[in-house]
C-alpha cells in the first residue's frame, strides 16, 4: 500500500525536537477541530484548510508497523506545514506559567479546548493501537482512501475523502468511552459535512499521536513536567523553519 510520495527529511532534528514536532501535529489537528466546531469550514479559513490537508496526507501514511527510525518530517514537505500546530502547542504550554505582562509568544483565541482534545487523543491512541481490530480498520480505510484519491484528482478535501476519514474515527477512537465531546455551534452540528470535518480532524490528530509514540513519546504526563523544555524545542523549530525558508 503506497500513499503520498514523501521523501526522507534532510533536516536533522534532535530526538526531542522530533517528538515535539509530532506533538505539534496533534495540536494542529485539535486547533482545527476547535475552529471547525465554532464556524465550520469558514471558521477554518483558507489557511486552515491548507494545514488540514497536510495532516490528511500524513495520516494516510502513518502505519502501525513503523519504527522510531523515521522522522516526523518524513510525512511532510517542510516545517511550515505544521506552523499552526507549533503556534497552538506553544501557546497551550506557555499560558499556565507565563506571567509577563507583555509576551512575545503567539496567542490564539482559546487554548483550553484544543489542549483537552489533545490530551484525550494521546490517551485514546494507545487504546486504539493496542486493539488489532481497530488497527485493521485503520489500515483498510487508508488503503480505500488512497485508491479513491486517484479518482478525485488527489483532492484531499473531497467530501467523500473527509467522510471516510470521519467514519474511520467513529469506528475506532469514537467507539471508546469516554468519548471526546467537542464543543461548538450547536446548530452547525446538525450538518453532516460539518461533523465529518470535525471527526476527520480528530482522526488526523489520532494518527499524529501514534506517530509521536513511534518516534519515542511515552507518556503525556511529561508534557506538564517538561513544558519549559518543550517551549524551547518549539521555539528552536520555529527558528529552523525561518532559516530553511530564507
Amino acid at each position: 500500500m503506497t500513499g503520498f510520495p514523501f521523501q526522507q527529511s534532510t533536516i536533522a532534528l534532535t530526538p526531542r525536537q522530533n517528538r515535539a514536532l509530532a506533538l505539534a501535529g496533534v495540536f494542529q489537528a485539535t486547533q482545527l477541530t476547535h475552529m471547525t466546531a465554532l464556524g465550520g469550514r469558514q471558521g477554518m479559513g483558507d489557511s486552515g484548510q491548507f494545514y488540514f490537508e497536510q495532516l490528511i496526507k500524513a495520516s494516510l501514511n502513518i502505519r502501525p508497523t513503523q519504527t522510531n527510525t523515521q522522522q516526523t518530517l518524513d510525512f511532510f514537505h517542510q516545517l511550515s506545514d505544521l506552523s499552526l500546530g507549533l503556534k497552538s502547542f506553544e501557546n497551550c504550554l506557555s499560558q499556565p506559567f507565563n506571567t509577563a505582562p507583555k509576551s512575545r509568544l503567539p496567542k490564539l483565541a482559546n487554548t483550553k479546548l484544543p489542549m483537552s482534545y489533545a490530551m484525550a487523543l494521546l490517551h485514546l491512541e494507545k487504546k486504539v493501537y493496542q486493539n488489532p481490530e481497530f488497527v485493521k480498520i485503520i489500515e483498510q480505510s487508508q488503503q480505500k482512501i488512497l485508491k479513491q484519491l486517484s479518482f478525485f484528482d488527489h483532492n484531499y478535501s473531497h467530501p467523500s475523502i473527509i467522510a471516510n476519514l470521519a467514519q474511520t474515527y467513529v469506528d475506532t477512537a469514537g467507539s471508546i468511552n469516554p468519548r471526546i465531546m467537542v464543543r461548538g455551534n450547536a446548530e452547525a452540528f446538525k450538518d453532516a459535512a460539518h461533523t465529518n470535518r470535525i471527526r476527520a480532524s480528530l482522526f488526523t490528530g489520532l494518527q499524529m499521536a501514534h506517530l509521536w509514540r513511534q518516534v519515542g513519546g511515552s507518556s503525556w504526563n511529561f508534557i506538564f513536567f517538561g513544558k519549559r523544555k518543550l517551549v524551547r524545542d518549539i521555539q528552536d523549530l520555529a527558528r529552523l523553519q525561518y532559516q530553511t525558508a530564507t
